[in-house]
């Protein structure tokens, strides 16, 4: 069985700028390890987006946004986890210690923060979709309209959503499955 065209065209415009996108990402980070999760970033945002690539179009300034706003996301993802460990460190020390409450609160500020993390490690798509209804409080329909995709694809990114949460936090907290 032969390759699509489309993921033929992604996988020569993969061969011809995957090296250029790395050095950008490593010169704006100056982490290989980072530069090489935000130049497989890159390519995943472009895989999404093959439907608006025109064949002979030149890619790179595309990249180089998409590269830019990965690391621009990264370090505002970073700043507001070190703001939210501050918080939780100064609202601790202001909190009355009885054993019980306390003991609540550190556990409460733990879920919390590993639900950031995992939220922030979602796909933008399903990002969007989990914020837009856990957060803000829209309707599948509203989300739907709001992100021009239809009610089963907000479902369906909500239900993946919840599911990466449910194991990650899981996993993190090591609870047994069958809880």
């Amino acid at each position: 069985m032969s390759d699509s065209p489309v993921k033929l065209q992604f996988e020569r415009l993969f061969v011809n700028n995957k090296e250029k996108i790395y050095r950008f990402a490593l010169k704006l980070t100056g982490d290989a390890s980072r530069a090489e999760d935000i130049t497989q970033q890159c390519f995943i945002r472009l895989w999404e987006n093959m439907d608006k690539v025109r064949e002979g179009e030149d890619i790179f300034p595309l990249l180089f946004v998409y590269v830019k706003n990965l690391v621009i996301d990264e370090a505002r993802r970073h700043y507001r986890e070190k703001k939210l460990l501050h918080q939780a460190t100064e609202e601790e020390k202001t909190r009355p210690q009885s054993e019980d409450t306390g003991d609540k609160y550190i556990i409460r500020k733990e879920f919390d923060l590993q639900l950031y993390k995992v939220v922030g490690t979602m796909p933008e798509q399903r990002r969007n979709v989990y914020e837009l209804s856990r957060v803000h409080g829209f309707s599948n329909q509203e989300i739907a309209s709001k992100l021009s995709i239809s009610v089963a694809t907000v479902k369906s990114h909500l239900g993946s959503a919840l599911q990466s949460i449910r194991r990650q936090v899981r996993s993190h907290f090591d609870l047994d499955n069958s809880q």
